[in-house]
């Protein structure tokens, strides 16, 4: 009985010629995998345990040149070659192409990118985030005097355009950026005057639906 495991080409090829002298001769070899993921080839049924799947392999001839019908070169699993004869199904039992009995994970579906937000810092000291570079100005009222001094004697409205400062969000930080950007959202909502919850809300859900596709839960 003879036993194949994963042996460098020359062993396999030696081994075939073993156990079949004569060209043109079929083998039926067995491929074993066992529990371990471990590959064996042999000549015999696979012991119980393991996953087996039965090969019918044609005579391999002793010297190059002497094989019949149609051949094929494939690459080991050690870098060397082997060329078999295909006319009868022959194919090249090779450790590292031969399935160990788990399926391949499928592809994970690329998330899309964050959209870029803005760290901003308000004339009052207050920091938040925004989806814009320049968030809207705003005017805050002055307080107006008369010609003599005398505030009560003020007239008109005057106010000072006040715009916050903002800078990007670097790449890196896009997804932590954008989970506290729906957090402070959500906050908003939470605190609303019940006239604005309702928009509020669908701002919040919004931002939370975006971090959710571009960076999961």
């Amino acid at each position: 009985m003879h036993r194949f495991p994963s042996f460098p080409a020359a062993c396999l090829l030696a081994a075939l010629a073993t156990a079949a002298p004569a060209a043109g001769q079929q083998v039926v070899l067995y491929r074993c995998t066992g529990a371990d993921g471990q590959l064996t080839v042999q000549n015999s049924p696979c012991p119980p345990g393991s996953q087996q799947r039965e090969q019918v392999v044609g005579g391999v001839a002793a010297t190059p040149g002497a094989a019949t019908g149609p051949t094929s070169t494939v690459r080991t699993a050690n870098g060397e070659f082997l060329t078999t004869s295909t006319d009868q199904g022959t194919r090249l039992l090779d450790s590292a192409t031969l399935p160990r009995g788990q399926a391949a994970e499928p592809p994970r579906p690329q998330r899309p990118a964050p959209p870029p937000l803005h760290r901003c810092l308000s004339r009052e000291g207050d920091r938040y985030l925004s989806e814009v570079a320049e968030p809207t100005p705003r005017c805050i009222p002055l307080r107006t005097v008369g010609l003599d001094g005398d505030p009560a004697a003020g007239a008109g409205q005057a106010c000072e355009v006040v715009r916050d400062r903002c800078e990007a969000v670097d790449a890196a930080d896009a997804c932590q950026a954008g989970r506290d950007h729906a957090r402070q959202a959500q906050t908003r909502w939470r605190l609303a005057h019940p006239d604005n919850a309702a928009w509020r809300q669908r701002e919040y859900e919004r931002i939370a639906a975006i971090v959710a596709a571009s960076c999961g839960d």
